[in-house]
């Protein structure tokens, strides 16, 4: 087994032949639900960073070979953004556990920057490279967060 593989598609969500980031990034939001007492902001933000910067490393060693970069079965970078989006729910929920409704709101938000890609994601989704494969997810990430910061908020 290949370990840049299994980090690409969140060990193996990926694979699903139907909405593998949707798959992916519906799981994000079930991993943080189960898991978001145990964070705190910064320890969040940095869990994020380290996989952030694991999947830089693991994208680019994956696709090296390949002629498109951005490959289906490639979703890290949906877990990435995702939790990016579910950020504001440690901010605004602090001390209180996330609501499972607010969080399936962030992934609404974090699926339609991502999949309707308005300026600058679009620009970036047309890298054929590891920054493009990531940073599009990441810009969708806060988007969406800015996005559910106003629907907390107001």
């Amino acid at each position: 087994m290949n370990l840049f593989k299994l980090i690409v598609t969140f060990f193996f969500v990926g694979n699903v032949r139907i909405a593998p980031g949707t798959i992916a990034s519906f799981a994000t939001v079930i991993i943080f639900y189960a898991f978001a007492k145990y964070f705190n902001v910064f320890s969040f933000i940095l869990t994020i960073s380290a996989v952030t910067l694991l999947s830089f490393v693991a994208v680019g060693a994956y696709t090296t070979d390949l002629l498109e970069k951005d490959r289906s079965e490639i979703v890290i970078d949906e877990v990435i953004g995702q939790s990016i989006a579910l950020l504001p729910l440690l901010i605004y929920e602090e001390n209180t556990s996330p609501k499972f409704f607010i969080c399936l709101i962030s992934l609404f938000f974090f699926r339609f920057f991502d999949i309707v890609k308005p300026y600058p994601i679009n620009k970036i989704d047309k890298m054929n490279n590891t920054f493009g494969v990531i940073f599009d997810d990441i810009l969708a990430g806060i988007f969406a967060a800015l996005l559910l910061t106003f629907v907390l908020r107001f």
